[in-house]
């Protein structure tokens, strides 16, 4: 196979060239690429495309970025070649028209991230919209990356745990009910516990449009010592979902 038709040596082939092949990060993109049996063509232009970005981008956070991404669309890719329409279709909406641009934005925000966790969330953010069958909303992605720039590694992990329990009928049925979410609070780790850090994170949550307060019951007593509880939002389930990473990470 000539070396322009097969993707993975083309990677190598320039890493090596622009005397970049030491970098673990590109050795190691190289080396999950490699592991794949066949490398649909959507899926290596991807790829390579990819590779140019990390070779344009050198500093520390750009690479996590690349990394994360990399590593994330070729694990899909295990599954994204059995089926090739849905392969044509990510072709299609997740172009370099439309990447390229999301792809920068990403490197800036990775930039400005105070926390490597951060870059790695926004790096699956990106990741796993280049690998969804649906549309693509590029403006929808650019805001949850800047979300992610904000959300440090305490307010995911109340965010995951308010998915966890409230998740499942946000996503069946667009909404959950605030008397069910109401009873639902009581699920979550911190039970009916009154905990001033549920305020602090969750109030954070909701000026992301993640979560919104439930107003307390008609009857409750003005002078109870009551813990506020929150709903779960479609935007607070959709930025979970796409902060999942099939390599087991995070």
């Amino acid at each position: 196979m000539p070396i322009d038709d097969n993707p993975i040596k083309a990677l190598q082939h320039q890493f090596e060239m622009e005397d970049l092949s030491s970098s673990p990060v590109t050795g190691k993109v190289i080396k999950i690429a490699s592991e794949l049996p066949i490398i649909p063509s959507p899926l290596a232009k991807i790829i390579a495309w990819l590779g140019k970005s990390m070779a344009a981008n050198a500093t520390e956070r750009d690479h996590l970025l690349m990394e994360t991404i990399a590593a994330e669309v070729v694990k899909h890719g295990e599954d994204l070649e059995r089926t090739q329409k849905v392969l044509t279709d990510q072709a299609s909406r997740m172009s370099e028209e439309v990447l390229g641009p999301l792809l920068v934005d990403a490197a800036r925000k990775a930039e400005n991230a105070r926390a490597k966790e951060r870059v790695r969330r926004i790096g699956l953010i990106l990741a796993n919209a280049m690998i969804e069958t649906g549309p693509a909303d590029a403006d929808e992605i650019e805001e949850l990356m800047r979300v992610a720039t904000e959300l440090s590694d305490r307010d995911v992990e109340l965010l995951r745990e308010l998915v966890r329990i409230e998740g499942d009928a946000v996503r069946s049925q667009g909404r959950i009910p605030r008397y069910d979410a109401h009873n639902r609070w009581e699920q979550g780790w911190w039970g009916t516990r009154v905990l001033p850090e549920l305020d602090s994170v969750f109030s954070k949550l909701e000026s992301y449009g993640l979560a919104s307060r439930i107003a307390p019951p008609n009857n409750q007593n003005i002078m109870a010592d009551y813990q506020n509880r929150y709903v779960l939002l479609p935007k607070g389930a959709r930025f979970v979902d796409l902060i999942k990473s099939r390599t087991g990470d995070l």
